[in-house]
């Protein structure tokens, strides 16, 4: 299974509320896809063209040039919290 229970970590991180059962359901999932990734990573890749599977093509980006912006009311209109013209969000670092 996936290290130390992660997916409640991961589900509270992300703000999301799991059904009873759902967290073993996904931890055995993750694992799944973790050892499919081991899988790939342990694939002798030597010799082979990294650019062999792409599309290729250009990239059709757009320019980078400066328009126009939302007002600070409509972008902050839907905040959860905020204080002025300043979003409020919880902090991401455990205190040890």
């Amino acid at each position: 299974m996936a290290e130390d229970r992660i997916v409640p970590k991961l589900a509270a991180l992300a703000r999301l509320r799991l059904e009873p059962g759902e967290a073993d359901r996904l931890e055995r999932d993750l694992s799944s896809i973790l050892h499919h990734v081991e899988r790939l990573q342990s694939l002798d890749m030597q010799g082979v063209d990294a650019a062999l599977w792409t599309a290729g093509g250009e990239e059709r980006l757009r320019p980078d040039e400066p328009g126009e912006s939302l007002a600070v009311e409509d972008g902050l209109g839907c905040a959860a919290a905020r204080d002025g013209r300043y979003l409020i969000v919880p902090g991401m670092r455990e205190e040890a």
